[in-house]
C-alpha cells in the first residue's frame, strides 16, 4: 500500500513528547493521556494490545472504570489529532484494531523514522566514500534529539528495549559524524565532540580511538597516547579484558609517527591507516563504527523503577551534600551490577568512580580503591592527591591492622577518606563498588571508615554483593548499619517485566501465558530469563518453554551455589529436588537418614542462600525458589538414585 506523501499528524518523540497538526502544536491533554499517545507512537503502524496499555498507564492498580477512562482519552485524542472529521466518520490517524489501538503508519511522520533515514543515508554515503554527504545526513539526523526517547514513558517495561536501541543508534551516529569529520579534515572539531563524548561514554572503544587519532593529527601526541593507556587501564581494571587489536595497532602507529596518519584530502573517498609496519604509509577507508541493528539482548534493561527512582533521589540528596552509603543486595543473576551501570548511565551531572572485585583473580590490597582512586585524579586534577594516598597508588602494600602497622594503615585511611571528600566538595561523586562479597579486609575496613564521614560530603557511594555472600561482610554490615545505611535488595522480575524482555530479546509480541510460564520457571532472575529465552526463536518459545533443556551457563551457576552450602545442606537439597518444586521437610529428612534437628539447621542455610523458601500456608514445608534448580539437581542425579528415593519419599 502507498504511503501518503503529506502526512495528517506529525509527532516528535526524540524528547518530550510534540504532536502538530496542520502545521500547529496540538494539546494532548492530561499525563495519561500523554502516555498513551507516546506508546502508540513508539509501535506506529502497529496494533498496541488493551492489556499493555492498560499496563503502561495504570501499573498494577487500575480502577474499576479503567475501560471508560481508556475510551475517553482515546476519544479526547481523536478530536485533537482529527479536528475536522465528520460526526460518525471513522478515524484514520488513531484507530481501533481487533487487538486494541493503533497509529496509521501511512498518515503519521514521527520524527524517530527521519532519524533512522538520516541515518541510513549517512552510511551509505560513508560506504560509497562521500564523507561530505554522510556528515551533513548525520548531523541532521543528530539535529532531530531534544532528550531522551520516548520521555512519557521511556520507563515502561513495553518501550524499554526500544528507547535502548535508540540510545545505541544515537551513540553510534555520533561516531559516525566524527569520524566523518575527521575525514573531511575537521579535525579540532572533532577533538572538542570527541572529549565530551569519551568522558560520557568512556568504554565505547570506537570513540577513544577516534579521539586518538583527532588528538595526534591535532599536533597533541602525547595526549593521544594517554586516551588509548587510560582506556586499556580501564577496561582491565573494570571489565577484566584487553583493547581490540585496532587501538593496539593505533598506539604503535603514533609512536612511530607513521605517515599513514597523516590526514589527505582524499581522491574519492575518506582516508585512513590500517595497521601496518612502522613507517609505513597505507590509504584505505575509513573504518566507521558499527551500523548497529536492534540492541543486543544483554543491553536491553527492563523494570527497576522503583530502585532507579529511589537511587536517583539519593544522588540528588547528596549532591547538595547529604551524602549517603547505599548497598544494592541479591542472589546471583540478579541485575545488581546492570542497575548500578543503568543508574549511573543516568548520573550525568556527578562523575562515577568504579572499582570492582574481579572473581577469577587474587588481588593486592585495597584494589577497588585502587580504581577509584585512580579515576578520582583522572576526574578531579586539581585536586592534589596526599602522600598517603599516593603511597595507595603506587602499590605500596600493608598487612592488616595490628600492632606498628596500624597507625600506618589508618594515615593511609584518613587521607583517603579527606581526600574524597575534600574533592567532592569541587564537584559530587559517585563511586561504585562491585561485587563487595569478595573484596579483601581492608578494603571492607575502608569503606566502614569511610561510612563514618559520608554524611557531610557530596559522596554518594554505592555498593553491591550477593546475598549468599553477606557473611563475608558481617564486621562491615555493623558499621554500615550506624551510618544509616540505605539498602536495595533486588527481587525477580514480575510477570510483566519477563514479557517485556521476552518480547525486546525475540523481537516481537511475546504473550502473557508464555511470560508466566518464563517467570514461574526462572522466578524471574534476569539472568536465568535471558539464557533461557536464547534457547528459543520464535517459533518455538511458546510451546517450549516448560520443557526445554536447562542452558549450561544456568546449569553451571546453580551448581556453583549448591557447592557453596555445607555437605549436609547441599545433600538434602538434592534429595528435596527428587520431591518436587514444593517438599516437606521431615520427608525429605527420613529419605536421607538425617535427623530432623540436623535437618532445620541445614534448611536454614539454605533459606539464607536464596535457593529455597518456607511455605507461608503450610507448617514445615518449602519451596524452589526456581524450578530450575530443582531440575539441575535432579537431572545430576543417577536415574537408579532417583527411583530409590522416589520410594523413599513415596512418591
Amino acid at each position: 500500500m502507498q504511503r501518503i506523501a503529506s502526512p495528517m499528524v506529525e509527532f516528535r518523540a526524540l524528547g518530550p513528547l510534540e504532536a502538530v497538526v496542520a502545521g500547529r502544536p496540538v494539546d494532548l491533554g492530561a499525563p495519561k493521556q500523554h502516555k498513551l499517545v507516546a506508546l502508540l507512537v513508539s509501535r506506529a503502524g502497529r496494533p498496541v494490545p488493551v492489556d499493555v496499555i492498560l499496563e503502561a498507564l495504570w501499573a498494577q492498580s487500575p480502577p474499576s472504570s479503567v475501560m471508560t477512562s481508556l475510551q475517553s482519552y482515546v476519544a479526547n485524542l481523536r478530536r485533537a489529532l482529527e479536528p475536522g472529521r465528520a460526526p460518525r466518520t471513522p478515524p484514520k490517524v488513531l484507530r481501533t484494531s481487533d487487538r486494541g489501538y493503533l497509529l496509521d503508519g501511512r498518515v503519521v511522520e514521527v520524527d524517530v523514522h527521519r532519524f533512522e533515514r538520516h541515518a541510513k543515508a549517512g552510511w551509505q554515503a560513508w560506504n560509497r566514500g562521500d564523507p561530505h554527504k554522510a556528515l551533513s545526513e548525520f548531523e541532521a539526523g543528530l539535529a532531530l534529539w531534544r532528550g531522551e526517547a520516548y520521555t512519557e514513558v521511556s520507563h515502561s517495561v513495553h518501550v524499554a528495549a526500544e528507547v535502548t536501541r535508540l540510545k545505541e543508534l544515537r551513540l553510534s551516529v555520533t561516531e559516525g559524524r566524527c569520524a566523518a569529520l575527521l575525514a573531511v579534515g575537521a579535525h579540532e572539531v572533532a577533538v572538542a565532540e570527541l572529549e565530551a563524548f569519551v568522558q560520557a561514554h568512556p568504554l565505547r572503544e570506537y570513540g577513544c580511538e577516534l579521539l586518538s587519532l583527532a588528538l595526534y593529527r591535532a599536533g597533541r601526541q602525547a595526549d593521544a597516547l594517554a586516551v588509548l593507556r587510560t582506556n586499556q587501564r580501564r577496561l582491565g581494571e573494570e571489565l577484566g579484558i584487553d583493547p581490540r587489536p585496532a587501538l593496539q595497532h593505533l598506539e604503535r602507529e603514533i609512536l612511530s609517527h607513521a605517515p599513514a596518519l597523516d590526514w589527505r584530502p582524499p581522491p574519492a573517498g575518506p582516508v585512513m591507516t590500517a595497521p601496518g609496519r612502522p613507517g609505513t604509509a597505507r590509504q584505505v577507508r575509513v573504518p566507521g563504527p558499527p551500523r548497529p541493528g536492534p540492541a543486543a539482548d544483554e543491553e536491553v534493561f527492563v523494570g527497576r523503577e522503583p530502585a532507579l527512582r529511589h537511587l536517583a533521589a539519593v544522588s540528588a540528596a547528596a549532591a547538595l551534600g547529604r551524602g549517603r552509603v547505599l548497598t544494592v543486595s541479591g542472589e546471583p543473576g540478579i541485575g545488581k551490577t546492570s542497575l548500578l551501570r543503568r543508574f549511573t548511565g543516568m548520573t550525568a551531572e556527578a562523575p562515577v568512580l568504579w572499582g570492582a572485585c574481579p572473581g577469577h583473580v587474587t588481588t593486592p590490597p585495597l584494589w577497588p580503591w585502587r580504581q577509584v582512586l585512580t579515576m578520582a585524579g583522572t576526574h578531579c586534577p586539581r585536586h592534589p592527591v596526599p602522600g598517603p594516598v599516593a603511597e595507595v597508588l603506587g602499590g605500596d602494600p600493608r598487612p592488616p591492622l595490628d600492632g606498628a602497622d596500624a597507625d600506618t594503615t589508618l594515615r593511609q585511611f584518613e587521607a583517603i577518606v579527606h581526600y574524597l571528600t575534600g574533592a567532592s566538595r569541587t564537584t559530587p561523586l559517585v563511586i561504585v563498588l562491585d561485587h563487595l562479597h569478595r573484596a579483601d579486609p581492608d578494603s571492607l575496613r575502608l569503606l566502614a571508615h569511610l561510612a563514618e564521614s559520608v554524611r557531610a560530603s557530596r559522596l554518594l557511594v554505592a555498593v553491591c554483593y550477593r546475598s549468599d555472600g553477606a557473611a563475608a561482610l558481617t564486621g562491615t554490615s555493623a558499621a554500615l548499619a550506624r551510618a544509616e545505611t540505605i539498602q536495595v535488595e533486588l527481587s525477580g522480575l514480575n510477570v510483566a517485566e519477563t514479557r517485556a524482555l521476552a518480547s525486546a530479546m525475540l523481537r516481537r509480541e511475546v504473550g502473557e501465558a508464555t511470560a508466566e510460564d518464563l517467570r514461574d520457571r526462572t522466578g524471574g532472575n534476569p539472568f536465568y530469563l535471558r539464557e533461557l529465552i536464547k534457547v528459543f526463536d520464535d517459533d518455538t518459545c511458546p510451546s517450549r518453554v516448560r520443557t526445554a533443556p536447562v542452558p549450561a551457563p544456568v546449569r553451571e551457576v546453580v551448581l556453583d551455589r549448591v557447592a557453596r552450602l555445607d555437605p549436609v545442606a547441599a545433600e538434602l537439597l538434592s534429595i528435596a529436588s527428587v520431591a518436587g518444586r514444593s517438599f516437606a521437610i521431615d520427608a525429605v529428612a527420613g529419605a536421607s537418614s538425617i535427623g530432623i534437628d540436623e535437618a532445620l539447621k541445614a534448611v536454614d542455610t539454605i533459606v539464607a542462600a536464596g535457593l529455597i523458601g518456607e511455605d507461608p500456608q503450610r507448617l514445615g514445608w518449602y519451596f524452589f525458589t526456581h524450578a530450575l534448580t530443582a531440575e539441575v539437581l535432579y537431572r545430576t542425579m543417577g536415574r537408579l538414585r532417583r527411583v530409590h528415593l522416589l520410594r523413599r519419599l513415596g512418591g
